[in-house]
C-alpha cells in the first residue's frame, strides 16, 4: 500500500506535536536541548498552523501516523525559496521508502529554489537527503558546510521545477 503524504489538516497537529518529541528526542545525542517543566522539548508550531509562509505535511501508512515535513522560508544560506525545517519518519516506517515519498510531495508542492540541512554528525540523514535530492534536483547540486549563524552543518541547494 502506498503512504498518503497531505498538508497536515487541524486535528493532525496533536499527532504532529508527539512526532516532534519522539524526533527531538531521538537526535537528542548530536543536538543539545533540555525539556521544559513539562517533561517536553517543546516546538512551536503555530507559524505552521497558520500555513502562510511556514507549512506542515504528514505521511499516513495505512491511515497510521508515519512521518512529518515542516517547511519554512529559506534563510540558511539562501534568502529565497525554501528551508526543510524539520524531515522525521518513524524507525518502523524507514526501509519503506516513506521518507522518500514524503520528501518528493513536499519538494513538489513548493517549486523553485532550496535548501536542505543536516547536522554534521547527521551522516544517515545525509545519504538520505543526498540521494533523494539527486533524483528531484533540477540542474545542479550544490553542497556546503556551513559553519556561521543560527544554524550549522551540511547544506544542500537545488532547484525543483515546477510540475508539468
Amino acid at each position: 500500500m502506498a503512504p498518503l503524504c497531505r498538508k497536515a489538516l487541524p486535528e493532525d497537529f496533536p499527532a504532529l506535536q508527539q512526532m516532534l518529541e519522539l524526533y527531538q528526542y531521538e537526535l537528542s545525542d548530536i543536538w543539545p536541548q533540555d525539556l521544559d517543566a513539562q517533561g517536553r522539548y517543546g516546538y512551536d508550531l503555530g507559524r505552521h498552523r497558520e500555513g502562510l509562509r511556514f507549512h506542515a505535511y504528514v505521511v499516513l501508512q495505512a491511515d497510521l501516523y508515519a512521518g512529518f515535513a515542516l517547511v519554512a522560508p529559506a534563510g540558511v544560506t539562501r534568502s529565497a525559496g525554501c528551508w526543510m525545517e524539520q524531515f522525521f519518519v518513524l524507525k518502523r516506517h524507514r526501509r519503506e521508502r516513506i521518507g522518500e515519498a514524503l520528501a518528493r510531495f513536499v519538494f513538489s508542492a513548493h517549486p523553485g529554489p532550496w535548501e536542505v540541512g543536516q547536522m554534521f554528525d547527521n551522516l544517515v540523514a545525509q545519504q538520505f537527503w543526498r540521494r533523494v535530492i539527486a533524483e528531484v534536483a533540477q540542474g545542479s547540486v550544490a553542497e556546503l558546510r556551513w559553519t556561521e549563524g543560527w544554524w550549522q552543518g551540511v547544506v544542500q541547494q537545488f532547484e525543483v521545477a515546477p510540475a508539468a
